[in-house]
């Protein structure tokens, strides 16, 4: 990996105090994960008299994938295939794209990261991939749940509908658009859906079926609601479409 630190002025003591916790963030995470540094840079003094940007450290990766087969990419592929969400739903709302842009409000701790779990997920889902068991997979990062979905069914060259359904306590709009960490939506062939649950519940790995592929809408069932968008506008009405699902004084 390398890494790019965007600060403010690091003569001042909170800028500073940002600066080192990121950098001693990126080694504990380097560290845990086996992963080498390769090289860096900063930019340091970004402010105004106003105020400085917020701390905004960007890291580039590069891996190897031996076999063109273990190539997975995010788009669903058929209908009839099943959804699976690994990891837990999550709940932490700091620091989320969600209530930046609904809210305007950047508050909150940023959502925790476990190590272990992070590792755990890694490991089974590149065995899922090398096992043949998965045919998508997309993680749960800027905008949460909600955001992945819709992104598995419009990124492919054709828009491909869904239908999922989570049956756990909590409100609608945290379970959609939280950004806890650890958490990826794969899709896998019916006929292999079964092996896929043996396989992860014997890594230990918590999931979640939550649908299947097909249909001409993303339709998810939360929390005693039900939101559902025509797929095939999903592309030009995304960003308004996720404005209306909730209220503003929602939070």
């Amino acid at each position: 990996m390398t890494d790019n630190l965007n600060f403010g002025n690091p003569h001042k003591p909170e800028n500073f105090a940002q600066l080192r916790a990121a950098v001693e963030g990126l080694a504990e995470a380097c560290r845990r994960f086996d992963t080498p540094v390769t090289g860096g840079n900063v930019s340091l003094y970004n402010e105004s008299p106003v105020a400085a940007i917020d701390p905004t450290p960007t890291v580039g990766m590069v891996g190897l994938i031996e076999q063109e087969a273990h190539i997975t990419t995010q788009f669903f592929k058929s209908p009839g295939d099943v959804i699976y969400l690994l990891g837990e739903p999550g709940d932490e709302m700091g620091g989320s794209h969600f209530l930046k842009v609904l809210h305007g409000r950047k508050e909150g701790l940023p959502p925790r990261l476990d190590y272990d779990k992070e590792l755990l997920l890694h490991a089974t889902l590149r065995n899922l991939i090398r096992a043949g068991l998965v045919r998508s997979a997309h993680d749960c990062s800027e905008g949460g749940l909600a955001v992945a979905l819709a992104e598995c069914c419009m990124s492919g060259s054709e828009p491909m509908g869904a239908a999922m359904s989570l049956e756990v306590e909590g409100r609608a709009d945290v379970l959609l658009f939280n950004e806890s960490q650890s958490r990826v939506l794969v899709s896998t062939a019916a006929v292999n859906a079964e092996r896929l649950e043996d396989a992860m519940a014997q890594a230990g790995q918590s999931f979640y079926q939550l649908g299947m592929v097909g249909g001409d809408a993303l339709t998810i069932a939360i929390a005693g609601q039900v939101f559902s968008w025509p797929v095939n506008e999903l592309r030009d009405t995304w960003a308004c479409s996720i404005g209306h699902l909730m209220e503003a004084d929602t939070l």
